[in-house]
């Protein structure tokens, strides 16, 4: 059954340069970038704050991959984190040895200043879905508010959403997930506590972290078939540990084999994430010291997801291409050589190995320590097929299934962020579509903002 919807006049409610669509650090790098060149730029974000899963997802330790590595952080990422622990420290983290994570809840203010002094116009409870397009250019994109559907109008549009949503209403191709079943990696819905005894947790040295310790043992026993939850999940991270107790995040409960783009499995994926959440917390209180008093604050406001659809580009970013660090005459970014893929169908087998391909349990392959292994992202992997006035950053860009599962880390997300926007201003500058960019010029200014491209 099949219903019509009728033709409708829809106001502009606004015409600007550069449009982005999605908040979290990849249009975070996208709106700044572009600003900064004195573009007229928008910021849609369907929530009611900035982050992305950083702060929608409790996802608040960015970088740790990085650590013990010769790698540090660039670009717009560094002028982020530097000016949030400027203003707000380490986020009440009380361990001296801990990575850096950002306090979420901090971060959202950060955000909305840092959108201010930038000149970046931001608007929420914008969700994008459709848009009007003539002769392959994208006229406008329709937003779905509470007072009914509103279209902006943008030279270029930049899709920074992760789902790729903007592309897929454009009728651009796209992959999803494993090619054999299309499995993605599954949704976690993380979660807040507090109750804990923080003198206990936070003595000693670095090497005797005993949250860290909690989960080295905890994967000890579900591989040994002592852990008997309902949730598929051999890991049971936590994050920030402050003064009065509470522990930033928890990343444990999962659920797999869901479509991220299907609204009848996010709501499934919430439900039973919750139903996950009773049993961990229940025992954590039994079966961990100094856990007894533990008390739930609050659960992210949705789940958080890793992959998703991933949008058909002019160049498809491969596993060969990482592991060889290819060489490419449009590179726009270095980054590590890491990859991190949670086991698509829940299987927890597996030694995490990359020839697994995500069929043979999870991947996990991070850099040696003191290690400088990279690869490039060509700019091409931004750049979809059919459209010629938009532009993708973020996990959704051009690339194989594992090769995703290292472009998606949200330091990646920034980078290819800052270029889309940094190439959206240029080709609005030389009156050409981004595919014409002069990539010299592009890379020019890019390694300018501090980014690392490699001197052919």
């Amino acid at each position: 059954m099949k219903v019509l919807i009728t033709a409708k006049e829809v106001e502009v409610r606004e015409q600007v340069d550069i449009l982005v669509v999605g908040g979290g650090p990849a249009g975070i790098g996208a709106a700044v970038s572009a600003a900064r060149t004195g573009s007229k730029v928008l910021l849609l974000e369907k929530r009611a704050f900035l982050g992305g899963n950083i702060t929608s997802a409790y996802v608040e330790t960015c970088n740790w991959f990085l650590n013990n590595t010769l790698f540090s952080v660039r670009g717009l990422y560094k002028e982020i984190e530097d000016g949030y622990k400027a203003e707000y420290g380490r986020g009440h983290e009380i361990r001296d040895h801990a990575p850096f994570r950002f306090n979420g809840e901090y971060l959202k203010i950060f955000l909305d200043e840092l959108m201010a002094r930038e000149n970046v116009k931001v608007l929420f409870y914008s969700f994008v879905n459709d848009v009007v397009i003539e002769n392959n250019h994208i006229k406008a994109v329709i937003i779905q508010t509470k007072s009914g559907p509103m279209a902006v109008c943008a030279q270029t549009v930049i899709d920074a959403t992760g789902d790729g949503d903007v592309a897929f209403a454009s009728g651009v191709p796209f992959k999803q997930g494993r090619d054999k079943d299309g499995y993605c990696q599954p949704g976690t819905l993380n979660l807040r506590l507090a109750g804990v005894d923080p003198k206990f947790f936070c003595e000693g040295p670095a090497e005797k972290d005993k949250l860290r310790a909690i989960d080295k043992k905890f994967q000890l026993d579900y591989d040994a078939g002592k852990i008997h939850l309902d949730c598929k999940r051999r890991e049971l991270i936590m994050g920030r540990l402050t003064s009065g107790g509470v522990i930033g995040s928890l990343n444990y409960p999962c659920f797999y084999m869901i479509d991220p783009t299907s609204s009848v499995d996010l709501s499934k994926g919430e439900i039973e994430c919750r139903k996950y959440i009773k049993q961990i917390i229940h025992w954590m209180r039994v079966n961990l010291g100094g856990f007894e008093g533990l008390e739930l604050v609050s659960i992210a406001p949705e789940l958080g997801f890793r992959d998703s659809r991933r949008i058909e580009g002019k160049y498809t970013l491969t596993t060969e291409d990482i592991e060889s660090n290819r060489a490419f005459d449009d590179t726009i970014c270095v980054f590590p050589r890491v990859y991190d893929m949670l086991a698509p169908d829940g299987n927890m087998a597996g030694n995490g190995a990359l020839e697994g391909e995500g069929y043979k349990g999870h991947i996990l392959v991070l850099l040696e320590p003191n290690s400088a292994r990279s690869y490039n992202i060509p700019y091409r992997t931004m750049l979809p097929v059919g459209i010629d006035n938009l532009l993708i950053s973020g996990r959704c860009i051009s690339s194989t299934h594992v090769a995703q599962s290292s472009i998606r880390a949200i330091y990646a997300c920034m980078l290819t962020g800052q270029a889309a926007g940094t190439a959206a201003a240029l080709s609005i500058r030389d009156n050409c579509v981004p595919e014409k960019v002069n990539i010299r010029k592009l890379q020019d200014h890019l390694v300018k903002q501090g980014i690392e491209i490699p001197k052919n």
